[in-house]
This record gives structure tokens, C-alpha cells and sequence, in this order.
């Protein structure tokens, strides 16, 4: 029962009780968007002076401990009919309802219906303005634009698109009873970094399969107040996803759960509790047959395994940035087609690295200088919208290609995974404040021998950057230090990792942290454990430049090439290798 529908229950209930029944019976009502406490306040007031209570409570509330106790018996309310309707116009409302007129006014939304009910108008009366104002919102509704493309239109999603579509037939399969709900795929993880439209493909995937979408976080849940109204609202929003299947329940930064296994002891069964609630939800008793289940998250790494386990969360997909032919379709389509596609298409270097975010920013701002210039768009205005754009020439360009130089020539003497090859960038943007220089792609096998030899080499080829720009330049730049995923961060975390609870290091004793202000704090408070890492990285550091030095011709060479064309192959650094 909806907390708008108590009304017609409680004028059941007046018209069969007696006077002095009713004087001495309280009534009490229960929403799901009331607070503990206040549901205890309002029951401390009606059971003052009165021999009993009755309390009606929404389906989806949570009733408090100290009101279940009191509780003698339990009724179970079908929803109303057009005879409690009746009662309740004649017990309430003075008003005499025929059963057709019943049967049209329950076909509203129950929040019009009450608010549109008056003590002396007629039926008739409501039911016009129920009419007229519910046409008015129907036509605001159709004349909104919808703020996402279709499903099938949209670019820059590869694998998550196919994922979506097949969904939708197989929803519809469901629908139809052709397949049973095991074959359903029934919770995914999207992840990718900041921006690249998480949230929007969940707007579109649900439109595309005509299910009603229900869009969360942890975040709105903790802030409807203290552990009790967090756990009643998540048990709320899973609550209307299965009143309405099949549905979408999108659950946004779904990292912010967190890993039990790294809960700090101040939280730790707080944020257990809210992390068990959860996972009951995902796969409980009740079920949640036609709920389909979409976390979103911009580090997988960081949510508790056992939300990603079979029969909860099991796929995961990938979102990333856009590639240039994507970049610019999306551009175009944000664009609304204003702007011919040819007059776009030199700027793919522009708006390298951007994610979808960005480029609809880029379309918004160049709508807006032809909206106040009072004429159509123009290519001119798309171009004017873009962040400004510094080349990277000379010493700044050298810089980058000596220090990428360094990372390829470790990977490969050091024979650590399988070299991809190397790329700098040819420009920075001014609207950022870390910059992505380039990088050396390597990939390293998803199982194998891993010692401690195989995490110093690590060490060691992340700080082979600085390390060139040391041997070939004299100093080292803010490149690898600047950002939480900078070389020399994941340096530092790898080291501290190997000492605190990978058994690695000078001790054996094993922590329990694994995430960044755990260990940066294990470093802050344990002398120890910051004088071994220093002591690796120095080490590393110092193995690295020595590496460096003895293979300066073949770096000499990979710096020459980068600098020329931006990039080389793992071919093209194979043929410099064998050069005399």
C-alpha cells in the first residue's frame, strides 16, 4: 500500500467503529519516507490515554523494534477498490460516487486523486480536473526532449552497446514466457574512468528495452540520515524495481561500498553491515526475478569481490574513452547534425583524450556562441568551444620521448611482459591540470610466477622514466609524480604493498590495507615500514639508471624516432634494437 492510499483504509475503519470505540482508538500511519525516530514520536502521541492503536503501514516501511513489540495482530490490506473508494467519498468527503465514476477516478495517480478530492465538490467536478491537468502534464511530458540518443545510435560504447541490446531481447523473451529468468543476464559492472557516460547508458539502455529505470548511489541512500533510514531507502529502491518488472536498477559509484577486507576499524561494522545489506538484496530469499542490476564504478579494484561474485554482479564491462572516429561522431551527434560531419573531422587531434562529458560540453558552449551571435552554427563556434591547445615542441617534446625512451628500453632488457609499443603526446590542454604525456604499453600475463624479483622489476620500469630523463637530461621533471596514478605513485604503492602485507619485505607480519590512505598512513605511523620503501625505490632507482646507461645508444635511438613521429611500434623498436 502507497502512503497516498491510507485515506480510504482509515474511513473503513471510522465508519465500522462506534464512538466510544474511536475515542479511545488512536490511528497511526507509517510511509517509507519517514524517519525512525519520527515514527516513534507519532506512535509515543497516540498510544497517550488510549486503550489501543491502529496503525496502517506502508507495504515497503520499516516498522521500529519497540512497535513490533507492542503489535497484538497483523492484517494484510489488498489495495482499494472501487467500494473502499466509495466509503471513503461518503465517510470523508460527503461525496456520492457511482461505481463507473469510481472505476475512473482509481485509473489517476493516487497523488491527484487525493489532492483533487474536496469536501462539497461533486465527482464530477474532480474527475474534470483530474482530467485536464493529468492532459497538461501528459503533453509537457511528450514536448520534453529526451536527453539521450537511442541505444542503437549511440557511439563510443562497443561491447556495453552489444551487452544492452542483447538484453532487451531478452527481456522480451521473458515477457513473452519463451525463456526462464536463469537465462536472463541479471547484474553487469560498467566501468571506465570519469566522464566516458556511465549514467547515460543506463538512461538509454532502459528506454531501448521499455523498462522503467531506477537510478541510485550509496551516496542518496546515506543521505536520508543514520544507518536505520539507509538500509529502509536502499530497501525502498530495490522494493519499487520489483514492483515494476521487468525494471533497471542502476546503482551509481559503486565503488563507494568499499572492500570489507579493507574497512578501518573506526566503520568497520558500519560499513559491513551496508555492504551485507546489499548483497542480500542482490541474491536474498525473496529474489529479484525481472530486476536487472547495473553498478557503475570508476575503479573496479576497489569493490568487495563478493559483489562481483556468479549470480550477483558477474559481468563486467568496460567503457573507454572514445577513439577518434567515435570522438567525432559523438561531437556531430551532441551537435544536433547542425554542423556538416567534413567540417569536424580535423578535429580528432583536438579533442584527443576527451570523454563523452567533454565533447557534449564542447557542443553546449559552441551552441551558446551562436545562440548570443543571434545566427545558425558554424564549425568556426565548435572550434572556438575547445579548451585551448599548446603543441608540445622542443625541449618539452624531447623530455616526454626521452622519458617514454626509458620505460621501452627496461621493459625489454628487464623482458618484463609483452611490449605493445610507444606513444608521446603532441599536445596538452590548458583546461586540466595532469596532462598525459604518452606511455609505453606493455601487458603482463593475467596468472603467473610472481616473486619478489618480478615486483623490484616492476618498481624499476615504472621509475625508468625518471630515471632517463635524469641520465639523458640532468633532472627529472614533475611528469611522474604529479596524480594518484602517476609512475611514481604506483611505485611507491607497489613497494608499500610489499613490505605490509605481501610478505616481501623485511618482515612477515601482514595488514590488511590495500588502498592508498591505509597505506599511506601504515607509512606515516610505522618508521619502519617508510625507511624499506624509501631504501627500494632508492635501490630501484639506482638499478634503473645503471640499466639505462649501459643501453644509452639503443634509448638514444627510441628517443630519435619519437620525437620524429610521435610513436613507434614494438617492430619499429625491434629493428632500432638490432641497429649497430
Amino acid at each position: 500500500m502507497n502512503s497516498n492510499d491510507y485515506s480510504p483504509v482509515v474511513a473503513r475503519i471510522c465508519s465500522q467503529a462506534d464512538d466510544a470505540y474511536s475515542d479511545k482508538s488512536g490511528f497511526l500511519t507509517i510511509s517509507a519516507s519517514e524517519t525512525t525516530k519520527a515514527v516513534l514520536n507519532n506512535f509515543g502521541s497516540e498510544t497517550e490515554g488510549r486503550d489501543r492503536v491502529i496503525i496502517i503501514k506502508d507495504y515497503q516501511a520499516e516498522t521500529p523494534s519497540k512497535i513490533v513489540l507492542a503489535i497484538d495482530a497483523e492484517v494484510l490490506l489488498d489495495k482499494i477498490s472501487p467500494l473502499d473508494f466509495r466509503a471513503t467519498c461518503r465517510a470523508l468527503f460527503g461525496i456520492r460516487v457511482s461505481a463507473s465514476d469510481a472505476e475512473a477516478a482509481l485509473g489517476y495517480d493516487s497523488e491527484f486523486l487525493w489532492t483533487a478530492l474536496r469536501k462539497g465538490r461533486s465527482i464530477d467536478d474532480v474527475l474534470a480536473r483530474l482530467a485536464k491537468t493529468t492532459a497538461a502534464s501528459s503533453i509537457r511530458s511528450h514536448a520534453k526532449v529526451p536527453d539521450v540518443p537511442p541505444l542503437t545510435s549511440m557511439h563510443g560504447y562497443a561491447s556495453a552497446k552489444t551487452w544492452g541490446i542483447e538484453l532487451a531481447e531478452d527481456l522480451a523473451d521473458w515477457r513473452r514466457g519463451e525463456i526462464d529468468w536463469s537465462e536472463v543476464d541479471k547484474g553487469i559492472v560498467l566501468s571506465g574512468p570519469p566522464g566516458v557516460g556511465k549514467t547515460i547508458f543506463a538512461k538509454a539502455l532502459a528506454l531501448h528495452c521499455n523498462v522503467p529505470l531506477i537510478a541510485t548511489s550509496l551516496g542518496q541512500w546515506q543521505a536520508n540520515g543514520n544507518l536505520g533510514d539507509l538500509l529502509k531507502a536502499m530497501r525502498r529502491d530495490f522494493s519499487k524495481a520489483k514492483e515494476s518488472v521487468p525494471s533497471i536498477l542502476f546503482c551509481d559509484e559503486l565503488d563507494s561500498f568499499g572492500d570489507r577486507k579493507s574497512f578501518s576499524d573506526d566503520n568497520r561494522d558500519y560499513s559491513t553491515q551496508v555492504v551485507n545489506a546489499f548483497l542480500e538484496h542482490l541474491d536474498g530469499l525473496g529474489g529479484r526475478e525481472g530486476v536487472v542490476v547495473i553498478g557503475a564504478t570508476n575503479n573496479i579494484h576497489r569493490i568487495d569481490p563478493a559483489i562481483l561474485r556468479p549470480g550477483r554482479l558477474d559481468r563486467h564491462v568496460v567503457i573507454s574513452l572514445p577513439d577518434a572516429r567515435d570522438r567525432i561522431a559523438i561531437l556531430h551527434q551532441k551537435l544536433g547534425g547542425a554542423v556538416w560531419l567534413q567540417d569536424i573531422e580535423g578535429l580528432v587531434a583536438a579533442t584527443s583524450g576527451f570523454s563523452g562529458a567533454d565533447l557534449a560540453k564542447v557542443a553546449r558552449d559552441a551552441q551558446r556562441i551562436a545562440r548570443r551571435q543571434k545566427r545558425q552554427l558554424l564549425a568556426e563556434d565548435v572550434i572556438a568551444a575547445l579548451p585551448k591547445i599548446i603543441p608540445i615542441l622542443g625541449q618539452h617534446r624531447r623530455a616526454l620521448a626521452v622519458h617514454e625512451a626509458g620505460h621501452t628500453v627496461a621493459l625489454l632488457r628487464l623482458n618484463h611482459g609483452r611490449y605493445r609499443g610507444t606513444v608521446i603526446a603532441d599536445q596538452a590542454r590548458t583546461d586540466s591540470d595532469v596532462q598525459a604525456g604518452g606511455g609505453a604499453y606493455f601487458e603482463l600475463p593475467a596468472v603467473g610466477y610472481r616473486n619478489v624479483q618480478f615486483y623490484r622489476d616492476h618498481i624499476l620500469v615504472m621509475l625508468a622514466g625518471i630515471a632517463a630523463e635524469e641520465v639523458c637530461l640532468g633532472s627529472i621533471s614533475d611528469g611522474s609524480g604529479a596524480g594518484q596514478n602517476s609512475d611514481l605513485a604506483n611505485a611507491t604503492r607497489i613497494a608499500t604493498s610489499m613490505q605490509t602485507h605481501m610478505g616481501m619485505g623485511s618482515r612477515l607480519r601482514h595488514s590488511l590495507g590495500r588502498e592508498d590512505p591505509h597505506l599511506e598512513r601504515l607509512r606515516h605511523e610505522d618508521p619502519t615500514v617508510a625507511k624499506w620503501v624509501d631504501d627500494v625505490l632508492a635501490t630501484e632507482f639506482s638499478r634503473a639508471k645503471q640499466l639505462l646507461r649501459k643501453h644509452r645508444a639503443f634509448m638514444d635511438r627510441i628517443v630519435a624516432a619519437l620525437e620524429a613521429n610521435g610513436s613507434v611500434s614494438a617492430e619499429e623498436v625491434a629493428m632500432l634494437d638490432r641497429r649497430i
